[in-house]
């Protein structure tokens, strides 16, 4: 899978020690988070796309968030 963070750099680390690094990090900076997960999909035709969110809202401080874009053939799965 290929995450990504809002502004479209590429997420290297696995997502899971991402989202902890991230976790860790906020809490660090002594900032109270809220994560949300949400995902959606679209029909095109033939092809459905997928979007996958991790939002991270820092209370008052605004947020950041990861996302996956994935699109599939519905003929050759």
């Amino acid at each position: 899978m290929r995450w990504r963070k809002f502004n479209g750099d590429p997420i290297v680390l696995p997502i899971i020690q991402e989202v902890e690094n991230a976790i860790k990090r906020e809490a660090a900076a002594g900032n109270h988070l809220k994560v949300c997960i949400g995902t959606d999909s679209q029909v095109k035709g033939q092809d459905t796309e997928f979007a996958t969110v991790i939002v991270f809202l820092r209370e008052g401080h605004g947020g950041f968030m990861f996302i996956h874009n994935e699109k599939k053939n519905r003929l050759l799965q």
